[in-house]
């Protein structure tokens, strides 16, 4: 009977609570605008999907932004990654052939290699004093305004990445040649880049959530639980046109700014940990990812393996702020020892040899790279995957009067696992530090891109067909079309619903005033011309003593950008204007979010008494986003 008591008085007082959330729209930082605004033309986003154009500017915001470490370096700890610098140089030194450390992708590794590997990253880690914790530290509280964000980005990470690198071959008693690089073109190659043998147990372990298999299984360091969400994002990873073009630039500089950008979109594509500054470190596929990085540096330094002088002359000026060319290299190692300019000295290389990649290999691959990582013919590799398929598989096409729409050869698994947030706020990772708020999407079906298998029947026989199903038949779709305007922008490679129509809007939140991130999904009927859902997005909890700034994006699973409009305080019916998708929210009532993810629920279905049947409070909604395929992306001042 308590219960019950219980359960009425709270239905009753979110009843009668049906006002307006106090959310305030606000406008975005001005250095993230401004990102958003060098890629907002139709051009670009009609060549690249929004989304992911979007995650670059929100990454680089974040890094940039992240001034204060968690934690303090100790002087042993300093000493410790001091020593392992000066041996690191002391290697150069030798420039003996023989001597150089060797660095190939993962996958064309043998299994005594991989395993030689694994064990080295798993010794670091089981030393008493964690000598994988230290360097992993390192990046985050050391890793300040110059390792990110200008033309010293890629020096830093090389030197960084010869450290790690002298503490695995110390681990392995000198078994490691070298760490092993990611190239994630190999994956991108797949039609489904989530079944890469990768994600295995005998490779990293599995992709989806905490990490339970693989040598990295239950991994834990400083209290922080290894987490993945591969390609819940980022749905694919970095493509093919994506390099070509870095390789066609011809300034240094401009290279160092758009290999920035490449390397964004990795950690993206992992997420997780790697999705965050402080703690991407924490999972050793970050190191891997920036050997790969430090290879397409390399190949574009040193094109078909000739060295070119004016690639390795700092392109940044005295006007760089810490990015100038006489300014620290962010205390790496100590104060003054090694300077921005430094990380473009070639001598970095000289015991440095890095194998080809596969995903460069356009003849004899199958007999280059036979191993069990890879799948190669004569003239092309790509990943070896986790299912029984051939990923050379070519897909059917549907008919090229309809936009050249796509049959999916297999079921793409486009609700593969939920989300498993990290929860961290600034340097606390915990579920009670934050709050819910409902989010509405409203989607519009994407109808040039895939036939559902239900068709309109005419005199007994159903009339089938290649271009067109029951729910957008013509001409009575055009009546939707005409009203809804739809564009034509980018979209991913794998941009397909699956065979029922469910589809998946991704919907998050990042903090303005405070650093974490939430990402989450609704769930809307592609089959449907429009359809909507709700999501219940996390936010930083506000105090009496600081309010939360928060941005929120949706976009639809093919990457394309959701148009934000927020409440308009006070409009009885519930009306919406556009606005950035940032909001302000406190701690004064009527209270914009709830305490629990239950309780956001109960923000939106209203209940007059248990087992009645529930009312919707639309005014509880502070924000909602129409995924139309706007071609225009730029949010609203």
């Amino acid at each position: 009977m308590k219960e019950i008591l219980k359960i009425t008085t709270l239905v009753t007082t979110i009843l009668f609570c049906s006002v307006d959330a106090r959310v305030r729209p606000i406008g975005l930082p001005k250095s993230l605008l401004e990102c958003f605004q060098r890629y907002s033309q139709n051009t670009y986003t009609k060549k690249y999907p929004v989304e992911q154009q979007s995650l670059i500017c929100l990454q680089r915001f974040t890094w940039m932004e992240s001034k204060t470490p968690c934690k303090k370096m100790s002087n042993t700890e300093l000493n410790y990654l001091r020593s392992l610098f000066n041996k690191s140089k002391n290697h150069r030194k030798k420039r003996a052939t023989q001597n150089k450390r060797k660095r190939k992708e993962y996958r064309s590794l043998t299994e005594k290699e991989r395993k030689v590997f694994h064990d080295a990253v798993l010794a670091l880690k089981a030393k008493s004093t964690s000598n994988y914790e230290t360097i992993a530290n390192y990046h985050q509280a050391n890793a300040g305004q110059s390792a990110h964000g200008g033309p010293n980005f890629p020096g830093w990470h090389r030197v960084f990445l010869l450290i790690y690198e002298e503490a695995l071959i110390e681990a392995s008693n000198g078994k490691l040649s070298g760490i092993p690089y990611i190239d994630w073109r190999l994956d991108y190659r797949l039609s489904s880049p989530g079944s890469s043998i990768l994600w295995t147990n005998e490779y990293l372990g599995n992709g989806d959530g905490r990490v339970r298999n693989g040598p990295f299984e239950n991994w834990v360091i400083n209290r922080t639980t290894l987490v993945r969400n591969v390609g819940t994002t980022q749905r694919d990873p970095t493509n093919e046109d994506s390099v070509a073009e870095l390789f066609a630039i011809t300034s240094a500089r401009s290279f160092a700014d758009q290999l920035e950008n490449v390397h964004n979109i990795g950690h993206i594509y992992v997420g997780g940990l790697m999705n965050s500054l402080r703690y991407a470190t924490y999972d050793p596929v970050f190191f891997m990812h920036h050997c790969w990085i430090d290879y397409l540096w390399w190949r574009y330094q040193c094109p078909n393996g000739r060295c070119r002088d004016d690639r390795f002359v700092y392109p940044g000026t005295n006007r760089d702020g810490d990015h100038a060319p006489n300014e620290p290299m962010d205390n790496l190692v100590y104060k003054g020892e090694l300077l921005t300019k430094d990380g473009y000295d070639r001598r970095w290389l000289d015991n440095v040899e890095y194998e080809i990649s596969p995903a460069d290999c356009n003849e004899n691959c199958n007999s280059r790279y036979a191993t069990n990582g890879l799948e190669c013919v004569s003239s092309r590799c790509l990943s070896a995957t986790s299912g029984n398929f051939s990923p050379f598989e070519k897909r059917k096409k549907r008919s090229a009067n309809r936009r050249n729409r796509h049959f999916r050869k297999r079921k793409r698994e486009v609700l593969s696992y939920p989300v498993q947030n990290i929860f961290r706020v600034d340097c606390e990772s915990d579920t009670t530090l934050w709050g819910y708020i409902p989010v509405k999407v409203v989607y519009v079906r994407c109808t040039d891109e895939q036939v559902y298998n239900s068709f309109t029947v005419k005199n007994g026989t159903v009339l089938s067909s290649t271009a067109y199903d029951f729910y957008d038949n013509r001409p009575e779709i055009q009546k939707i079309d005409r009203l809804t305007l739809t564009g034509h922008p980018s979209h991913f490679k794998n941009c397909t619903a699956d065979e029922s129509g469910v589809f998946k809007i991704n919907v998050n939140s990042y903090g303005l005033n405070y650093r974490g991130n939430y990402e989450e999904y609704a769930i809307v009927d592609d089959r449907i011309p429009l359809s909507s859902a709700m999501a219940y997005i996390a936010v930083k909890r506000p105090t009496k003593r600081r309010s939360s700034k928060v941005y929120l994006t949706a976009f639809d699973g093919c990457g394309r950008y959701c148009t934000p409009e927020c409440l308009v305080p006070g409009s009885k019916p519930p009306r919406y204007e556009p606005c950035t998708g940032a909001i302000e929210i406190d701690v004064k009532r009527p209270k914009g979010y709830a305490n629990t993810f239950d309780d956001a629920v109960l923000m939106y279905f209203n209940f007059r008494k248990p087992g009645s049947f529930p009312t919707f409070n639309e005014r509880s909604v502070p924000i909602v986003f129409y995924c139309k395929r706007n071609e225009k992306w730029i949010p609203a001042p």
